[in-house]
């Protein structure tokens, strides 16, 4: 064995993580013949990876084998540096490949053989690092098995251990072990039947014996220099005990939780006993302990100082395959990460050694790749890699305007037992495994749902899966004509028909249901609805779902002819010719289809669906499976136009099958634009981004005659014309609707996209819309409420915006109009009441608001804000800013302003007031004791008002008069005055407003 290592017999298999090294690489696969590809390199992995590790001071030694050559080469790495690759070793199969390659102080041993197809070492290279030099030395084998056969066991520093066979003095076949070094051959034990040297060094070796002529077993160590040997223990088989200790310092052997240990400078001294912290205790260094914990994931190394100077360590991360104990003292250990290559890292009093050339990365090899599978644009993909537990990965795919890109796989989950790639299926993020005897369903790398746990699946098969639910063909299948329906969730089992499958949430099957007329029915599995898709006129065979498509791969008599179906349609029935040399698969945008190309050779084709002209392109060749056992090299994504194979050099390579579509949301088309040279909307320019490099042309009509035909080319997918409102002679077009309509086609496959169109609005002349309003708001209500109205005074207008602003006095005195407020923003509305609910404030008594309104049209155009339309919201005449003199009486009316009214039929009664505005009004109720009053303005009597009216008004404007075209301050007074008439001389004041 090398250099200070031992396996433990009881350790377990190693949990190693799939290795991903590089970077994703976007090249043209050689075996697609149209399409655009991506190539993701070849896996490897470093498990198995590096087997045995051994070290000695900086330098570490390892065998791997590598992509070109299937036999195990020597590595060597000196201080962490890059690992050099020693060549082949001797072979395969015998006692010399677990030996081939060591290290101990700074020489390296490496065992050849001279014949390539020899199973044994004939010779042993040893170089010397410090000094270069190389010397070797040969290993007598005999094939014929005569005397004299030797067989090469360990690396002793610069020399080697050879067991040599002899005749003793009974003619009896007898072994003897043999330090060989380039001055000669010194014999160390004799008289056995077979040695292992499970440990050695320069100074002295471990070896486990099969003595004779009992048969016997005994670990011994032997000191080269002295000749002295120590027996470690007798076990009662040539299996190895709980553990060994072999250090610099210190050999021993552990039973339980204790260490029977000599020291190797003196060893004739007998042993000390060293109580360890816990029975599971394996390797000691002379300066670490260390021992193995099982979990799910594998063995999880802890460590901690020898002397105890620091507790147990946590979990040092990682699993770790491999351990051994350099002729430095310090303990190293194989460590496998998840996702990452293997590193041999030194432990140093419990802890994960920092020091530069401390760790040593081991490279990753080839890895067995054992399924692929596509689902929604995700490539799953298995990898066994000779190891118990496997790993699932996935990497995400896109087609997009620079080419295919395909993201650097990641681990989705590791797997225990079975033989995944039999097995495999996806449906989005969640995947479907074997485990065991067992289905598991995992969502996002987590089980879920309940386990379908069998006592035998060796044969199942499973026929469908939809995240939720599987369809198996187990072996009740074969005698029944059924299939397994289970549900993921609950663990419910029913039979279903042979012919039933799965697509989102449902089963789909084929029902009779005349001489030769069939119904497809769909079964929600959440509710049990059944509801019939679609009929038939021929009994169908090998049912297909996909989105709103249907494949019947076969439609009556004719075998070979099978019919595809776009449900919801009657004249969407397209036959299908199936006589090719596998089943059309059918995908929720492409159709796949086989033929043969040359010789043996099947090539896969893809047809986009729904798409006018539309055609079928080949792919790429189908690999072939290496054997019938395992999984066929090539996928399809049922739910995403994207196929997948592997080549023989285990490349994945994925190829996107679809057409160019245009992304969601990216689009940008006004909906119309004004031609006039005013420097908005001047050209209509909508925008549209393909997922593909496409070729595009515009198409505008008037009605049903083409006005103007735009073509180009958008490399990015970025689709771009810009139409300046000309014809194709060049003049202006009428104002009015067009109809535009968008082909485009892929690049580099030549597939359409599917069409878009709509309208498009051309204007010239600018949006206008006026707004109404009454000059107070006592003109048509009881309230402080104000009814606003507007409308279009251009054709095309299609919403409006409303403002409103109110005068305002500054601190000196000055009025000016405040700044336009928001009131309502392309509203379709043409009237509102302001003061109502929802408006931004609430009208004040003795304010004016103006009210405005601009249009916006189908051209995409906003016009000016149009003229003011006032109203004053009137003060009540119960307001304090009103003086009365003489006799008022205060009534309440219904139907007066605020409901009250100011009453006097007394002559020279008066009410004063100041305000400040440019037109005065006052309101009052006409009646027919209407009297009359005077109005004093600044002093001065500006006229004479009669309130008599046979009929009664409430809320009627009597008096109107201009003060000014400034808001200044006025003094006003009314007077009553004599009545025309004795039955006519009662005033009624409902309001009085100053407009501002």
């Amino acid at each position: 064995m090398p250099s200070h290592t031992r396996h433990v017999a009881l350790s377990a298999a190693v949990a190693g993580a799939l290795v991903l090294t590089g970077s994703v690489a976007l090249l043209p696969a050689a075996a697609a013949t149209t399409g655009v590809t991506a190539s993701l390199p070849a896996r490897t992995t470093s498990v198995p990876s590096a087997n045995p590790v051994s070290g000695s001071g900086q330098a570490v030694v390892w065998q791997q084998s590598t992509s070109a050559d299937r036999l195990p080469h020597g590595w060597l790495s000196v201080a962490g540096g890059t690992p050099q690759d020693l060549g082949a070793l001797a072979g395969d199969g015998d006692y010399a490949n677990p030996d081939a390659v060591s290290v101990q102080g700074s020489v390296v041993a490496t065992a050849t053989s001279t014949n390539p197809n020899g199973d044994l070492a004939d010779h042993v290279t040893l170089r010397h690092l410090d000094t270069g030099v190389r010397e070797t030395l040969t290993v007598a084998y005999d094939a014929s098995a005569n005397t004299l056969d030797e067989h090469y066991r360990a690396q002793a520093g610069d020399g080697i251990l050879v067991q040599q066979a002899y005749e003793n003095g009974d003619s009896e076949y007898r072994v003897r072990l043999v330090l060989r070094t380039s001055g000669g051959d010194r014999t160390l034990f004799s008289d056995d039947e077979q040695y292992e040297v499970l440990a050695s060094d320069a100074d002295g070796a471990l070896v486990l014996r099969r003595t004779a002529p009992g048969w016997g077993h005994r670990i011994d160590y032997v000191d080269f220099a002295t000749g002295t040997t120590v027996t470690v223990t007798e076990p009662d088989t040539d299996q190895l005990p709980q553990g060994l200790e072999f250090t610099p310092s210190r050999f021993g052997v552990i039973d339980g939780a204790t260490l029977t240990e000599w020291r190797r400078s003196a060893p004739a001294d007998g042993p000390a006993t060293v109580t360890l912290p816990t029975d599971k205790a394996r390797w000691i260094s002379d300066d670490t302990l260390a021992w193995y914990t099982w979990s799910a994931n594998g063995n999880e190394l802890y460590a901690m100082a020898r002397d105890g100077s620091t507790a147990p360590a946590a979990d040092l991360g990682g699993t770790f395959g491999d351990v051994s104990v350099g002729d430095d003292g310090r303990m190293r250990a194989l460590l496998y990460r998840p996702d990452k290559d293997a590193a041999v890292l030194t432990l140093t009093a419990g802890r994960v050694s920092k020091a530069d050339g401390d760790a040593t990365t081991i490279p990753a090899g080839p890895a067995r790749l054992d399924a692929l599978v596509l689902s929604g644009g995700t490539l799953y993909t298995a990898d066994d890699s000779s190891r118990a537990n496997g790993v699932l990965l996935s990497s995400r795919l896109a087609a997009g305007p620079s080419g295919v890109a395909a993201t650097t796989p990641s681990r989705v989950l590791a797997y225990s037992t079975g033989t995944v790639h039999q097995t495999l299926a996806a449906d989005g993020h969640r995947v479907l495994v074997e485990q065991g005897n067992a289905f598991q369903v995992y969502d996002n790398g987590t089980p879920t749902g309940v386990p379908l746990e069998l006592e035998d699946i060796s044969g199942d098969v499973v026929r469908g899966f939809d995240g939720g639910h599987f369809l198996l063909s187990d072996k009740t299948t074969d005698y029944n004509g059924t299939l397994l329906l289970y549900t993921v969730a609950t663990g419910k089992t029913e039979r279903v028909s042979s012919g039933s499958v799965l697509y989102k949430g449902a089963l789909y099957t084929s029902v009779k249901s005349g001489t030769s007329a069939s119904s497809i029915r769909r079964t929600d599995l959440a509710t049990g609805t059944t509801s019939t898709i679609t009929t038939v006129d021929c009994l169908p065979g090998g049912l297909q779902v996909r989105g709103p498509w249907v494949l019947l791969t076969t439609c009556g008599a004719d075998s070979h002819q099978g019919l595809l179906i776009k449900t919801g349609t009657t004249t969407t029935r397209t036959p299908v010719d199936t006589s090719g040399m596998m089943t059309p698969v059918l995908g929720a945008d492409t159709l796949y289809t086989f033929t043969r190309s040359t010789g043996t050779s099947i090539t896969l084709n893809a047809q986009p669906l729904g798409l006018t002209g539309a055609t079928t392109q080949p792919l790429f060749t189908l690999p072939s499976r290496a054997n019938t056992g395992v999984a066929e090299r090539w996928a399809v994504d049922r739910d995403a136009p994207w196929a997948a194979w592997m080549d023989d050099d285990g490349v994945t390579h994925t190829v996107w099958a679809g057409a160019p579509s245009p992304s969601s949301g990216s689009a940008s088309v006004p909906t119309g634009f004004s031609p006039n040279g005013d420097g908005s909307s001047d050209t209509w320019a909508p925008t549209w981004t393909y997922n593909r490099p496409v070729s595009w042309t515009l198409t505008l009509k008037s009605g049903s005659t083409s006005v103007r035909t735009l073509t180009g080319t958008a490399p990015g997918g970025n689709v771009s014309p810009v139409w300046n409102g000309k014809n194709t002679a060049g003049t202006a077009g009428a104002e009015g609707a067009y109809t535009w309509t968008l082909t485009a086609k892929d690049t580099v496959t030549d597939e359409p996209a599917a069409g878009l169109s709509g309208t498009v609005t051309l204007r010239r002349s600018v949006p206008a819309a006026s707004a109404t309003a009454p000059a107070l708001a006592s003109d048509g209500s009881t309230g402080a409420v104000i009814p606003v109205g507007w409308a279009a005074k251009t054709v095309g207008v299609t919403s409006y915006d409303v403002g409103w602003r109110v005068a305002t006095r500054s601190s000196t005195g000055v009025w000016t109009l405040g700044s336009l407020q928001t009131w309502h923003t392309r509203t379709t509305a043409k009237s509102a009441t302001f003061g109502a609910s929802g408006s931004p404030v609430t009208p004040k008594s003795g304010q004016t608001y103006r009210f405005y309104v601009r249009a916006h049209d189908d051209a995409g155009q906003t016009g000016a804000w149009s003229a003011a339309a006032a109203t004053g919201v009137p003060v009540d005449d119960r307001s304090s800013v009103l003086t009365y003199k003489g006799t008022w009486t205060s009534t309440s009316v219904t139907s007066a302003w605020a409901k009250t009214e100011r009453v006097s039929g007394a002559t020279g009664a008066t009410v004063s007031f100041t305000g400040d505005g440019t037109k005065l009004r006052i309101v009052a109720t006409r009646r027919s004791n209407g009297g009359r009053f005077a109005v004093i303005v600044d002093g001065v009597t500006v006229g004479t008002v009669n309130t008599y009216a046979s009929t009664t008004s409430y809320r009627k404007v009597v008096f109107t008069y201009t003060l000014g075209t400034k808001i200044t301050g006025h003094k006003a007074q009314l007077k009553v005055l004599s009545g025309s008439s004795a039955g006519r001389s009662t005033v009624h004041l409902d309001a009085i407003m100053v407009t501002r």
